[in-house]
Parts: C-alpha cells; structure tokens; sequence
C-alpha cells in the first residue's frame, strides 16, 4: 500500500513539472515578436520643403514644425511601416527662417485654399514603393516617391505642382505678393508651380 502511495505521489509531481516547462516559451515568443517591430513616429521625423523663384529656379527652403501620426500600423520590415500610416500636418506650423515670409505663406497662400488649416494625407506601399496620398485645397493626389532606409531612419522625397490640386488662387495671391522679390537679373518675374519635399521619417520599436 505504502508503494502504491508512493508511485502516485511520483506520477503527481512529474505532471506538475511537465506543465510548467510547457508555458514558458510561449511568453518569450511574444516579448520577442513586439521588440522587432517599425512603427512610423512623429518624434524625430522632420517634413521639409523647397519652392523656387527667379527664371533660373532658385531654390527658397523650410519646413513645418508640426508633423502629427494619427494611425501607424506595426510592421516587421521598415518599408512595410508605411503602409497605412495616416497623418495631419497644420499649415500654421510652416517656417522658413524669415518671419515675413512666413505670414505670406500663412495668410496669402494656404488661406486662399479650401480647408487647409491642415495638410492631411497617408502613406501606402505598392510592391517596393512608397506612395504618399496628399489632400490640400480638398483635393487628394497621388505622390510616388523615392526612399532611402538605414536602420530606423528613412528618408522620402518627391515633388508636388500646386496647380494639380486646384490652387490657382493660391498661386496667384503668392505670386502677386513676391513680385518685386521674384523678379531675378533677367527682369522677369517667377514663381515656379512645382515644390519640391523631403521627409526624415523615424521608425520606433513596437
């Protein structure tokens, strides 16, 4: 009887043991799986612009100080991070080291667009490419552009014509108030429809 007790009690403790070493992998797997992951961030990404003047396109530079991500979906490569990512930029932000300028640009060009307190927008990927879909004036365009990744920095360009998204107003009220000072060597005055941008994307662990 006594080793009959004693057998049980073996089988008893072997189970027990046997569940425990059972559960373990399981929380290591998923701790792993959430380190590797990219996610698009606000923090530490810049948007930056470049417009032209002058006949011989000289190139007048800034940036926006305000990038929010409103939705960054986790991926597990950096060019997947992309995919989806929605975000908002308020125009209110936009700098250029020149504070009169800056109130031309505020006042004289993104407000004479249609709803355009801010620049919305998302990002997709489209087999090895990244697509930026830009909504400004109410209008949304398709924006492919080129990409450069190392580790977690990403670097975006490409260009936009502001007259695609229907600002003509725009364009002319910016015009007519840079006159004088898009007048180049030449005598003529011009102010180019194309804008040039560039992002330096950071992509977070997740």
């Amino acid at each position: 009887m006594k080793k009959l007790i004693l057998l049980l009690a073996s089988g008893l403790t072997l189970m027990a043991t046997s569940c425990k070493k059972k559960e373990a992998p399981k929380q290591k797997e998923t701790t792993t799986v959430a380190k590797d992951g990219y996610q698009v961030s606000s923090t530490g990404s810049e948007v930056y612009w470049t417009g032209y003047k002058f006949t011989e396109k000289k190139g007048v530079k800034g940036k926006f100080k305000t990038i929010n991500v409103t939705n960054a979906p986790v991926a597990t490569t950096a060019l997947g991070a992309f995919d989806g990512v929605e975000f908002s930029i308020p125009t209110s932000s936009v700098w250029s080291d020149n504070a009169i300028r800056d109130g031309k640009l505020k006042e004289l060009f993104f407000g004479y667009m249609d709803n355009t307190e801010l620049l919305t927008g998302t990002f997709n990927t489209k087999g090895s490419e990244i697509v930026l879909n830009l909504k400004m004036n109410g209008q949304s365009k398709e924006i492919p552009l080129k990409h450069t990744i190392k580790d977690r920095h990403v670097k975006l360009e490409g260009s936009l014509n502001m007259l695609e998204f229907g600002a003509v107003k725009a364009y002319n009220s910016i015009h007519k108030a840079c006159e004088v000072l898009h007048t180049g060597a030449d005598g003529v005055s011009k102010t180019w429809e194309d804008v040039s941008i560039e992002a330096l994307v950071f992509l977070k662990k997740a």
